[in-house]
């Protein structure tokens, strides 16, 4: 009786654990790729998560200055499209918008300041239908990549 116990309770632990860590290195996936980045280093700030659709989640990351980045996000099909602001967590004001770039999931820019910045992000899933709350589910992945910014002139 014992062991059956211990079995089942390790089971039920697995499956709690296994649902958990469903998204896990979803940002590496081919459908995450984030294009133009060979002269680039994967930065320590990418992450992969599970959100519900149609809600604002925000994530705090600190760029540094004297660095090139791109930012790509992700989610899993049907989810699309990916609403994301980068804010000046100092004084929030928006540093970039999606909306204004028919949200394109992909930013690069040049960043001269270390700064703090929270990554507003919604999945919209506009053609999305909703059947029941684990419709609402999905992964999404954001990858951050970063190089020295090249000396320039003579």
């Amino acid at each position: 009786m014992n062991r059956f116990i211990i079995i089942i309770s390790f089971l039920l632990f697995y499956a709690s654990y296994a649902q958990g860590q469903s998204c896990y290195g979803f940002h590496l996936t081919k459908g995450c790729d984030v294009r133009d980045t060979e002269e680039y280093k994967n930065f320590s700030a990418s992450r992969s998560v599970m959100v519900e659709a149609q809600r604002t989640y925000k994530y705090q990351v600190t760029l540094y200055g004297g660095y090139d980045y791109k930012i790509g996000l992700c989610t899993e099909k049907g989810y699309y499209p990916v609403h994301f602001k980068i804010i000046n967590a100092e004084d929030n004001s928006v540093f970039y918008d999606n909306y204004d770039d028919d949200y394109v999931e992909t930013v690069g820019f040049t960043n001269d300041n270390t700064r703090n910045v929270i990554m507003e992000i919604t999945l919209l899933a506009s053609d999305m239908e909703f059947k029941d709350s684990a419709d609402l589910r999905a992964c999404l992945g954001i990858a951050f990549y970063w190089r020295k910014v090249p000396k320039l002139g003579f």
